[in-house]
């Protein structure tokens, strides 16, 4: 069995008919590789890296944030510095007089580091019987779950930058039009991109959505992707309702976010890393996982955070 058969297997993206009677074979063969393999180390560890790039693979095409926030993708012993220059000054002068010198400054900082980790177990029978369905069920797993741990980052940084006595939170009871509008031609002329994203659940999304004026189209282009439109020039996010191991939701349905892409800056270093092991005094198999990444929200006045208390958070 061929690990590109096996990647092709678990890449959980829509197929028509003809694929998923494929897919039904292929998951057949892998199962009886995995049944006759699966005690050997070296296959598994094959195994587990295709796992790892899949769903690294999966984490990009999916999520959302890196078109949020500006995201440098950098070598995992890198360091990414934050450096704002200003300083320069121009003046008018009459022909042949003295220019004024004005010095250059320079701010930096340092983004600082984290790391998204994951550790799954399962009993090693299940693995040896269905390894096609549990393979495939642990990349959605995981493609959502760095999803989700970035996302809430995101939110996390907001939440600090953008606090209840900040000028720059909003609210009130429903999401007003015009306040957004201004909350959207404020950040856009902040911004120095001026590239702006409305970020939030559906439960405030949709509000944007019955707004008079707003495009067909948009909205076409909304319920076929099913969370990017644009209205006024700002891309629209709908962000999926994340949950935690508990089922509890980590973005309030009650919060919208307005937020330039240079309001902040996000690093993701290296690729996933990845380690797998079967315990030598039980029968269980381990898949271990983790991404580094780093963020910060140097310049709140380029976000707003709009709060409905019409909506139970």
């Amino acid at each position: 069995m061929s690990t590109a058969n096996f990647k092709k297997l678990i890449d959980n993206y829509g197929r028509s008919p003809e694929e998923r009677a494929e897919a039904i074979e292929l998951m057949e063969k892998v199962n009886e590789n995995a049944r006759a393999n699966w005690h050997n180390e070296a296959w598994r560890r094959q195994m587990a890296a295709v796992l790892t790039e899949s769903i690294l693979e999966g984490f990009t095409y999916e999520t959302f944030y890196d078109q949020i926030i500006r995201t440098d993708r950098v070598g995992f012993d890198d360091r990414v510095i934050l450096e704002e220059e200003t300083g320069l000054k121009v003046f008018f002068i009459a022909k042949g007089g003295h220019i004024e010198a004005s010095a250059m400054v320079s701010e930096s900082m340092e983004i600082p580091r984290d790391t998204l980790g994951f550790h799954v177990y399962e009993f090693e029978d299940k693995m040896e019987s269905n390894f096609a369905k549990s393979a495939a069920t642990l990349r959605s797993l995981a493609v959502r779950r760095l999803d989700w741990g970035v996302n809430k980052q995101i939110k996390a940084l907001i939440e600090a930058g953008i606090p209840m006595a900040s000028p720059y939170y909003v609210t009130g009871a429903g999401l007003d039009q015009a306040a957004l509008n201004q909350a959207i031609r404020e950040v856009r002329d902040e911004s120095q991109s001026g590239v702006v994203t409305l970020y939030g659940r559906s439960t405030m999304v949709d509000q944007i959505m019955d707004y008079p004026g707003f495009a067909d189209e948009a909205l076409e282009e909304i319920r076929q992707r099913g969370r990017l439109g644009t209205y006024r020039g700002a891309s629209v996010v709908q962000v999926k309702n994340w949950k935690d191991e508990d089922g509890v939701s980590f973005i309030p349905a009650n919060e919208l976010y307005v937020v330039g892409d240079d309001a902040g800056l996000f690093a993701l270093y290296g690729g996933l890393k990845s380690k797998e092991y079967v315990e030598a005094d039980n029968w269980y198999w381990h898949y271990i996982g983790r991404q580094d990444f780093g963020g910060v929200l140097h310049r709140p006045e380029r976000a707003r955070r709009f709060v409905d208390t019409a909506i139970t958070p």
